[in-house]
């Protein structure tokens, strides 16, 4: 069988996305063939990056561990990801994620704060977040504490890189 060449997709949300407003609210709840041209465009910046989700087979998230949660930018990638009848649906049991089928790797890195702790809590809102739209195989790769850690930190992290990559 004959491979198919590797395409990578990059997503640097540091500069900021859109955030979900009333706006985004109100186009996202339309049926989409009732959708105004604004609401479309309401809603354009979120479509593009839920369909990135679809076609994506892999997700890489590189996320630094800000005073104990995610940045803000990650934040609204998540807010405009979710998207109900197209990440994730409503079921009689409660919600369903629709992106099965993927595998995710979050690289995390922090100054202080260890990873998996009692104090992270971007780590488990990952997780549940991933879940969330249907991504259960998730591998959280770590270079945690890099403050106090220095360059153990980031050698930690490239043997579990090394590690997955053999």
């Amino acid at each position: 069988s004959q491979q198919r060449p590797l395409q990578v997709t990059t997503r640097d949300v540091a500069p900021g996305l859109p955030v979900v407003n009333e706006t985004w609210i109100k186009a996202n709840f339309t049926d989409p063939e009732q959708r105004s041209a604004a609401q479309r465009d309401a809603l354009a910046a979120s479509d593009a990056l839920v369909q990135e989700l679809v076609d994506a087979e892999i997700l890489v998230l590189g996320v630094p561990l800000y005073n104990f949660g995610i940045p803000a930018a990650l934040k609204a990638w998540i807010d405009l990801i979710a998207r109900a009848r197209l990440t994730f649906r409503y079921s009689e049991t409660g919600p369903v994620g629709l992106l099965t089928g993927k595998k995710a790797y979050v690289l995390m890195a922090s100054g202080g704060t260890p990873i998996g702790s009692e104090i992270d809590f971007a780590s488990p809102y990952l997780r549940h977040v991933l879940a969330f739209v249907g991504i259960t195989d998730v591998q959280f790769i770590h270079a945690e504490r890099g403050m106090q850690l220095g360059d153990v930190a980031r050698q930690t992290a490239l043997a579990q890189i090394l590690q997955l990559a053999a």
